[in-house]
């Protein structure tokens, strides 16, 4: 018998369920799960039923971008990750993907060759669904778990390496996932290793009325479709959702986001919405130097108002705080929001090229 192969830091590489090229010129992705490359012997066979047990979900996708050509020649994307300056790791919102992020990973990967971007599935949704899809525990539909389910995630792809690491973490989450990220675990984690930019973070705690808005939809979703009421109260919860959550996106988030609303099993879409009107577990006051968060004066998902309040209580100061005009997806541009979105899209990734740039100064 043959001596069993050595299995390498990468090999999770070498099988992705599709490659594609993007628009911006020597970018490409390719598509990964953990149940894929476990299955494929990618990656140790221990290493899903632990991820599962840990975090309720059956599976974990995601996205990576690379530009192919950093030093003008076409390199294995094991070299590139090897190699990188850094990973920026996108975490969406309540029923949404990977995809909601449109073409943002490859334009940082367009503007900064260096920089391999990962754009994950999470908490539910997409190519990441629970075990428990029709009803999944509450305490496993957080902004918490989410954190801590791609925190373990990274860990097990070693793309975290505590000690070793020498590329730095850009985390940009957007409404769930922007709340996701002051979260974040810290042990092992050397603060200027990593930074947080949090879009229209849903961090519901000083705010009463979106709280019980976040409750209300949460039953009546879970309510609609556990006991089969009338096909046109279902349409409204969707249409209402869908105001709420889109309004200014372009018209491709917003198809993503119905596919995702008519795919997923309504006990997560209820129950993830609900956790959020719950904000149980404000996040800590300390230095939040790392991190920085942009909020939109439109937003009828997360009051600007309540949310500044809690941020001042977190001990974050106006230099890590920008408010711009626009709804909840104020980085998403539509032809009705193109004259905000657009700018406001710039910025973002303005400010994700800055946090990367300043924390591996920081670094050295």
């Amino acid at each position: 018998m043959g001596r069993r192969r050595r299995r390498t830091r990468w090999d999770w590489l070498n099988d992705p369920l599709t490659t594609r090229q993007e628009s911006p010129r020597g970018v490409r992705s390719q598509l990964h799960s953990l149940k894929h490359a476990a299955k494929n012997d990618l990656i140790s066979s221990e290493l899903l039923p632990h991820f599962q047990s840990a975090t309720g979900l059956a599976d974990f996708t995601w996205r990576v971008y690379y530009d192919s050509r950093p030093t003008g020649r076409a390199q294995p994307l094991s070299d590139l990750l090897s190699r990188a300056e850094g990973y920026v790791i996108f975490m969406h919102g309540w029923d949404g993907s990977h995809a909601i992020w449109e073409d943002l990973p490859a334009q940082v990967c367009q503007a900064n060759p260096r920089l391999v971007c990962f754009a994950a599935d999470v908490n539910g949704f997409g190519g990441s669904p629970f075990i428990e899809a029709d009803m999944p525990p509450l305490e496993l539909c957080s902004p918490r778990a989410d954190m801590q389910a791609v925190d373990l995630w990274l860990d097990l792809l070693r793309l975290h390496r505590p000690g070793r690491q020498r590329q730095v973490f850009t985390f940009v989450g957007h409404s769930m996932s922007g709340a996701a990220l002051f979260h974040k675990a810290t042990r092992g984690w050397a603060e200027d290793r990593y930074s947080l930019l949090a879009l229209a973070p849903a961090m519901l705690h000083k705010d009463t009325v979106k709280q019980a808005l976040y409750r209300t939809l949460g039953v009546g979703i879970g309510a609609g479709w556990q006991y089969e009421v009338l096909d046109r109260f279902k349409q409204l919860l969707v249409l209402q959702s869908m105001e709420l959550l889109a309004a200014g996106a372009s018209r491709a988030v917003k198809k993503e986001h119905d596919r995702i609303f008519q795919w997923t099993p309504k006990g997560t879409i209820a129950q993830t919405f609900f956790a959020l009107g719950l904000a149980e577990e404000a996040p800590p006051a300390r230095k939040w130097d790392n991190a920085f968060v942009i909020l939109a004066n439109r937003d009828r998902l997360v009051g600007l108002g309540p949310t500044l309040d809690l941020l001042e209580e977190m001990g974050m100061g106006s230099q890590h705080i920008q408010v711009v005009l626009g709804d909840h997806y104020f980085f998403s541009v539509s032809q009705s929001s193109r004259r905000l979105h657009t700018f406001n899209r710039a910025e973002v990734l303005r400010h994700i090229l800055r946090l990367h740039d300043e924390r591996r100064a920081g670094s050295r």
